[in-house]
């Protein structure tokens, strides 16, 4: 027996219904994702330089010197080693971004080539510093930095090469995931720095997800 053209099975009377709450949840899922983008960015998506930072982070020369009170209390380097200093802001959303670049650097390099310090504000708890140790290994070192130590933004990174000479200081990336050019980019300037020097270089001019140092 053949259904008449103008009925329509129970079944199919109720696909409609559930058509419509699919797109009703479908349009709730986009409009709550669209928010929370923008909320992280007005919240998160700053310059690395604002308004009121140390203007001489823009010059890489004067940048060398302000960083000074980190790099001095450090041993010298081991001969072709190249120093990472790793700003690290333990209250910053943004840390999970810059995570893989930095990850990246401490896959390619082992300790005698690469030497890396974690810099801390002078407000971080010993918790945190712990914490720190226990995600990323006992590969690196972690210091506080010192009362009055300013820095524009974070996640933030510093390399000097064997001669503790400054080549790049700045961003790990720009924009709200916190991106570069390619993946080599880092482990190249590593490379450049260790054979035939780099820079001095600051890399300060963008957007991008970053937080502001903690203050003393």
């Amino acid at each position: 027996m053949t259904t008449p053209a103008n009925q329509h099975s129970p079944a199919a009377s109720r696909h409609p219904h559930k058509a419509f709450w699919l797109s009703l949840l479908i349009i709730i899922w986009l409009a709550a994702t669209l928010a929370g983008l923008w909320w992280f960015q007005q919240q998160n998506v700053r310059p690395f330089i604002g308004a009121d930072d140390d203007a001489r982070f823009w010059q890489a020369s004067q940048a060398e010197q302000l960083l000074q009170p980190i790099l001095a209390p450090l041993p010298a380097p081991a001969a072709g080693q190249v120093t990472l200093l790793q700003f690290w802001n333990p209250g910053c959303l943004c840390n999970q971004l810059s995570q893989r670049h930095f990850d990246a650097l401490l896959h390619q390099f082992k300790a005698d080539s690469l030497r890396v310090v974690a810099v801390a504000p002078a407000s971080a708890s010993d918790e945190d510093l712990q914490s720190f140790l226990r995600l990323n290994g006992e590969r690196m070192d972690i210091v506080r930095a010192p009362a009055g130590f300013t820095l524009p933004a974070s996640p933030a990174l510093a390399l000097f090469g064997p001669d503790n000479r400054l080549g790049y200081f700045g961003a790990w990336g720009f924009g709200a995931l916190c991106t570069v050019a390619n993946d080599d980019f880092f482990p190249a300037m590593v490379r450049a720095i260790q054979n035939e020097g780099y820079g001095p270089f600051a890399n300060v001019a963008g957007d991008g997800c970053f937080c502001a140092w903690p203050g003393n």
